[in-house]
C-alpha cells in the first residue's frame, strides 16, 4: 500500500484484512485473515468486529467465517459512477461484441496485476457472473501484455522484475525471456494475444488505451474459446477490431 507513515494503523490493518477476499473466492474465518495480513489474532479480530458492524463484513452460514458484506458495493459504485474510462469505453465495448460476437472486457493495470472494471457477454453466451475486480497477474494476461508493451521502457521493466511468476495452468509462461518476448511482439503488432495461459481453454487478445497526452490507461479484451483463434487470419482480424476500438476510446477525453 505504499508509504504510510501519516496514516492510521487501525484503518490500515482493517483494509488489509478487508483485501484478503481479492485472493480467495471462498469464506475466510478470523485465523485465516490474520494469517494473510500477517497480524496477531487479536488485531485481526478487532478489525474483523468493526467490519462486520459496518457492514463490509458477514458472516457465512456456519457463523465461524466470513464474507465481503454489501457495504462493499457503496464505494465499488462511486468508483464505477465516477470512472471516465469505464463511461467513455462502454459504448465501444457493446459495438466491439456485437460486430465480432465476443465477450469484450476493460481492465486496468494496478501494481504487477491487470484487475477487470467491465465485461460486454457475446449475445450467445448466457449472462454470467461478471469478473468485475477479478486480477490475474499482467505479465501473463493479453491485456497486461499489452498495457505493458505501452508503457515506457523502464516502467515496463520495473513491473516485470517486481512480479511473482507461478503457473497459472499448465500454459502460462513463467520465464522472463519469453515473457518478454511476448510484450514485444505484442508492441510490434499493436495487439498482445495469450492462449490458456490465465483460463483452461480460452484465448484472447488485447490492446492498450492511450490517450492522446500519451498516458496507458488501461486495455479492452477479446476473449473466447482458443478455437475461434487458431487461424492466424483469424486472429489478426479480432487484434485489428480491438485495435480499432481502443484507439476511439483513447481519442475520448479520459483525463
Amino acid at each position: 500500500m505504499g508509504n504510510l507513515a501519516m496514516g492510521s494503523n487501525a484503518l490500515l490493518k482493517a483494509l488489509q484484512v478487508l483485501e484478503t477476499f481479492q485472493n480467495d473466492n471462498g469464506a475466510l474465518t478470523v485465523q485465516d485473515m490474520a494469517d494473510q495480513t500477517r497480524q496477531t489474532k487479536s488485531s485481526a479480530q478487532r478489525s474483523v468486529y468493526t467490519l462486520e458492524k459496518l457492514g463490509y463484513l458477514e458472516r457465512y452460514d456456519d457463523g465461524a467465517r466470513y464474507v465481503p458484506g454489501r457495504s462493499c458495493l457503496g464505494p465499488a459504485y462511486g468508483f464505477l459512477q465516477n470512472n471516465r474510462l469505464l463511461e467513455a469505453a462502454t459504448p465501444f465495448l457493446l459495438d466491439l461484441s456485437e460486430k465480432v460476437g465476443m465477450r469484450a472486457h476493460l481492465s486496468v493495470l494496478e501494481g504487477t496485476d491487470i484487475i477487470y472494471l467491465s465485461r460486454i457477454p457475446s449475445q450467445e453466451e448466457r449472462l454470467t457472473l461478471s469478473p468485475l475486480g477479478k486480477r490475474w497477474p499482467a505479465v501473463n494476461a493479453s491485456s497486461g501484455r499489452a498495457i505493458l508493451a505501452a508503457l515506457p521502457a523502464e516502467e515496463r521493466e520495473h513491473i516485470i522484475t517486481a512480479s511473482r511468476l507461478k503457473k497459472i495452468t499448465s500454459q502460462t509462461l513463467v520465464d522472463l525471456p519469453s515473457i518478454s518476448e511476448a510484450i514485444q511482439k505484442a508492441k510490434a503488432d499493436g495487439y498482445a494475444y495469450q492462449r490458456e495461459e490465465v483460463l483452461p481453454g480460452v484465448a484472447s487478445v488485447s490492446s492498450a488505451v492511450v490517450g492522446t497526452n500519451g498516458q496507458v490507461y488501461g486495455a479492452v479484451i477479446l476473449s473466447g474459446p482458443v478455437a475461434r483463434f487458431q487461424d492466424s487470419e483469424d486472429r489478426q482480424r479480432l487484434g485489428e477490431a480491438v485495435v480499432q476500438a481502443t484507439c476511439s476510446i483513447g481519442a475520448c477525453n479520459l483525463s
